[in-house]
């Protein structure tokens, strides 16, 4: 049996802290829109190969595929939210994330987590 990785929660995901503690992140790993998604993809799809399952606070699986990133990304090939999220590292975000982004944090979310690394919100 395969290893598991579970979400943070949807609301948790979406809130301002978890915007701001990604965007610290991102900062500090210097994440550009390439490394971001090559980032994504190798730590996605290799966990997912080895047998690894993505789960989210229901218990469902998350379905991953070949595009999953280019899907979270709205097939947005720039990947431009990767770096205009930084601004959210010295100022926290007065609202929360829109529900469209929600693949994508989950996938920042399970990326880091499998790397060892969760995005921790203080």
């Amino acid at each position: 049996m395969g290893k598991h990785i579970i979400l943070a929660s949807t609301a948790i995901l979406l809130a301002p802290d978890f915007k701001q503690a990604l965007a610290k992140r991102l900062v500090e790993d210097e994440m550009t829109r390439m490394g971001g998604f090559i980032f994504l993809m190798s730590r996605i799809l290799d966990f997912a190969e080895g047998g690894g399952k993505i789960v989210n606070e229901y218990g469902a699986s998350i379905y991953i595929h070949p595009d999953i990133v280019e899907e979270a990304y709205a097939y947005e090939l720039s990947f431009s939210w990767t770096t205009d999220i930084k601004v959210f590292a010295k100022r926290k975000p007065r609202r929360q994330s829109r529900g469209v982004h929600l693949l994508r944090l989950q996938l920042w979310d399970a990326a880091y987590k499998i790397d060892g690394r969760p995005v921790m919100v203080e």
